[in-house]
C-alpha cells in the first residue's frame, strides 16, 4: 500500500478547515490546515505537499491570488492546487483554469464532494 497524500489546505474559516480536515483524514489523506498565510507557506516549504486546497476568498491573499504566486514558485510550480468556495461553478471554474488550478469544488457541494475530486485528481496526476 502507497502512503498516504500530503495536503496543506488553508481557509480563513476555522471550522470549514476543521470539518474539511476531518473529512479528508477519514478519506485516507495527510493534512496539515491552516488558516494563515504565513503558517501556510512555512507547511507547504517544510512538509512539500502532494496537493494543495485553497480557499477562494482570504483576507491576507485570495486564493486565485495564491494559486498565481504557488505557480512561480520553483517548490510548487507543479504542485496540484484546488481551489475550494461557494462561488457558482461556472465562475469557479473561470477563474481556475485562469489561474492555473489543477480543479475546483464548491463548498456548496458539501464536505464530501472534496476527497472525491482529490482522489480523482490524485489518480490522474500523481499515478
Amino acid at each position: 500500500m502507497s502512503d498516504p497524500h500530503r495536503i496543506v489546505m488553508i481557509d480563513d474559516s476555522e471550522i470549514q478547515l476543521e470539518v474539511a480536515a476531518k473529512v479528508l483524514e477519514d478519506a485516507g489523506f495527510q493534512v496539515r490546515a491552516v488558516s494563515s498565510l504565513r503558517r501556510f507557506v512555512n507547511a507547504v516549504m517544510d512538509w512539500k505537499p502532494n496537493l494543495i486546497v485553497t480557499d477562494l476568498h482570504m483576507p491576507e491573499m485570495s486564493g486565485a491570488q495564491l494559486c498565481s504566486w504557488l505557480r512561480m514558485q520553483v517548490e510548487t510550480a507543479k504542485t496540484p492546487i484546488i481551489i475550494c468556495s461557494s462561488v457558482e461553478d461556472g465562475e469557479l471554474e473561470r477563474i481556475a483554469r485562469a489561474v492555473g488550478a489543477d480543479g475546483y469544488v464548491s463548498k456548496s457541494a458539501g464536505p464530501e464532494a472534496l476527497p472525491a475530486k482529490l482522489h480523482a485528481l490524485c489518480d490522474e496526476i500523481l499515478f
